[in-house]
């Protein structure tokens, strides 16, 4: 028989998923904010597609970057 979980382990995962889908429609978001934003400069498609599609995850993981280096350092 499968053991429930702790509720401070429900509520952790409960962040991460919440956490996980702001930084989803931040990424998608991303993609369509700089798509249009590039697409109004001038650029061509193909940098327009590059640049669209890798500065959002880049930005994502230099945020959790930052939070792993700096609030989880805390707690250890």
């Amino acid at each position: 028989m499968a053991q429930s979980q702790p509720p401070e382990m429900k509520r952790g995962l409960l962040r991460a998923q919440i956490a996980v889908a702001v930084l989803a429609v931040l990424a998608v978001g991303g993609f369509i904010g700089l798509w249009n934003v590039l697409g109004g400069a001038g650029f061509e498609d193909f940098p327009r597609l590059i640049l669209s599609m890798c500065l959002p995850p880049a930005f994502i993981a230099i945020l959790v970057g930052i939070y792993v280096l700096v609030f989880r350092s805390r707690g250890s």
